[in-house]
């Protein structure tokens, strides 16, 4: 950790937004890769072969067939990444201190010397959850899809 603060003193990544941008994709990235890989890996590549048979390009067959069908999949890898980073604390309080404070960072930090600003910690509280509601309300069918994909046979 003392590492990870030294070289973002260095790069002037401190209190930075790209610099919090930039660890939490480093640490969101490698499980966004194996579901995304396990999710590649269950579409038949007979499919492709097809498209590419009935005169698709490579690029075509990839936007058209594969996509179509990795859909939820990649659904389920951005909420999963989304919340992670969203309602991360550890980095943001470490990393952060006036410029770029994050929702979790904001919350904790309501406590003080007169005690807990029950009507702050609500607020701020109520503004943190509800982008994640609204993802998965708008995601919705795409999740359940993802939950259906390999129900049937």
């Amino acid at each position: 950790m003392k590492r990870i603060l030294v070289l973002y003193k260095e790069l002037a990544l401190l209190d930075n937004v790209i610099g919090l941008i930039l660890i939490y994709t480093l640490t969101v990235l490698p499980i966004v890769i194996w579901i995304m890989r396990d999710q590649f890996d269950t579409i038949p590549i007979e499919l492709e072969q097809a498209a590419l048979v009935d005169g698709c390009s490579l690029w075509g067959a990839f936007f058209r067939i594969v996509m179509p069908i990795a859909l939820p999949g990649m659904v389920a890898a951005f909420i999963l990444a989304f919340v992670l980073c969203w309602n991360e604390y550890f980095f943001a309080a470490l990393l952060t201190s006036t410029n770029a404070k994050t929702l979790p960072v904001m919350v904790a930090s309501q406590t003080g010397s007169q005690g807990i600003s029950w009507w702050s910690m609500a607020a701020l509280s109520t503004a943190a959850i509800a982008p994640l509601i609204l993802i998965g309300i708008f995601l919705e069918k795409y999740i359940v899809k993802g939950l259906t994909a390999g129900a049937v046979k």
